[in-house]
């Protein structure tokens, strides 16, 4: 069985077999290390958007999956990709980190050293995207993470995020559009 590449959608890799759920309920190295692969760098470029910190994506990213292991006997098959639930608790640990960070002073995205690996890097590329993300309310910035960033499908945002398609299509109509008023703004412009 060939394996999907991480950058690939969720969907390459396909609502959970009942033998991969169990073998990671067995603690399978195997199969924990197939998740990770598949997973790890979609869950640090979710963090990384929401926070615009490499040191703390990295770390949301680590947790998700110790969360994962610690959870995953309580996890159930429901025909949604495993992804959807990693995702939500990426959206958790990130939500919380924000919350502790929020009467701390936030670096600036602009002044971000992206460290050497190649996928990292591209995010670089992206600075004033993420910029005027940043911006953005939660919702926004997870819709658009979600369907934009780690190629989400409308049906798996929807399931991440505990909303029905039709209200993560008007909420990505609505993100959208604050992001290109927030792109024509000078300096970024202000929360919207």
């Amino acid at each position: 069985m060939s394996l999907p590449e991480p950058w690939q959608s969720a969907s390459a890799m396909s609502a959970p077999r009942d033998d991969l759920v169990e073998r990671l309920r067995e603690l399978d190295p195997g199969a924990w290390q197939q998740l990770f692969d598949t997973y790890y760098r979609k869950m640090y470029s979710f963090a990384f958007v929401r926070t615009g910190d490499i040191q703390a994506a990295e770390d949301i990213a680590a947790e998700v999956f110790e969360a994962a292991a610690k959870g995953i006997r309580k996890y159930r098959v429901t025909g949604a990709p495993i992804g959807s639930w990693l995702y939500r608790i990426a959206r958790n640990l990130t939500a919380d980190h924000l919350e502790g960070r929020r009467r701390k002073s936030a670096l600036p995205i602009d002044d971000i050293e992206l460290e050497s690996p190649n996928w990292s890097a591209q995010l670089d590329e992206r600075s004033d995207l993420l910029k005027g993300m940043s911006h953005l309310n939660h919702e926004h910035q997870e819709v658009l993470t979600l369907r934009f960033f780690n190629d989400c499908s409308v049906s798996e945002t929807a399931k991440a995020m505990g909303k029905n398609e039709g209200a993560v299509r008007v909420l990505q109509h609505r993100a959208l559009a604050a992001l290109r008023r927030q792109l024509k703004r000078p300096e970024g412009g202000q929360k919207s």
